[in-house]
């Protein structure tokens, strides 16, 4: 079976805060030209445990890319979720559109390290509602994380009730870096579209995935919180 990355549609879903989602890097070529393909099962039916179906390396051989890799246990805390989607496709069983690309340095780059900014192009708008709470991490010198997804994989305790106690539990943080709950007074969105399709994204300790607010020339979001 041949991929055929690229967008089709727009794809919209609500009530997306805490739902489970699967993610899914196809890797294409070698060394500095290598490619990864991202999928997302944000907008379809997914349970936490299911992307335990996905063998990635029976995957791989039968999509013909040289490795894939599997985003495990995440849940989002987004909103709403648009995004520019492509085709839907089942791997071993889980469903999932088409959703942006990485380059394959980077990619294996935000699975091995914390803290470290990796791009990824992808045409997204992340919506958080006014009167609820986000999570951010506060560089000193300026840019906004905000937690866009959460994860079981490292930490199985966490839950979105219990994420204002994310910060005690970041051992590793920057020097000077602060993470904090805030309960937002109007809606912040976080647009690609404002800056060219490109997010800024990073991990933290527990593999938890934040994306940037004024960081560098990123313009994706419509404040900094």
């Amino acid at each position: 079976m041949k991929l055929k990355p690229g967008s089709t549609r727009r794809v919209h879903a609500n009530n997306t805060r805490g739902a489970a989602f699967c993610g899914l890097g196809a890797f294409v070529g070698v060394g500095k030209t290598q490619r990864a393909h991202v999928y997302t099962a944000a907008s379809l039916p997914v349970g936490p445990d299911d992307h335990k179906k996905i063998d990635p390396e029976r995957l791989a051989r039968e999509l013909e890319v040289d490795k894939c890799a599997v985003n495990s246990g995440r849940f989002w805390m987004m909103d709403e979720v648009d995004y520019a989607g492509g085709d839907t496709v089942d791997f071993h069983g889980v469903k999932m559109n088409w959703a942006g690309d990485m380059t394959g340095a980077e990619m294996i780059a935000q699975f091995q390290s914390a803290y470290v900014p990796s791009l990824i192009q992808r045409n997204t708008i992340w919506t958080f509602h006014a009167g609820k709470p986000v999570y951010l991490l506060r560089e000193p010198n300026g840019p906004v994380w905000v937690l866009q997804e959460y994860t079981k994989a490292v930490d199985p305790s966490l839950t979105p009730d219990n994420l204002n106690e994310l910060g005690g539990k970041l051992k590793n943080l920057p020097k000077g870096w602060k993470f904090e709950t805030k309960v937002l007074t109007k809606e912040l969105t976080l647009d690609t579209g404002r800056c060219g399709g490109w997010a800024a994204i990073i991990r933290d300790d527990l593999h938890c995935t934040y994306q940037g607010c004024g960081y560098g020339a990123d313009a994706s979001a419509n404040y900094v919180p």
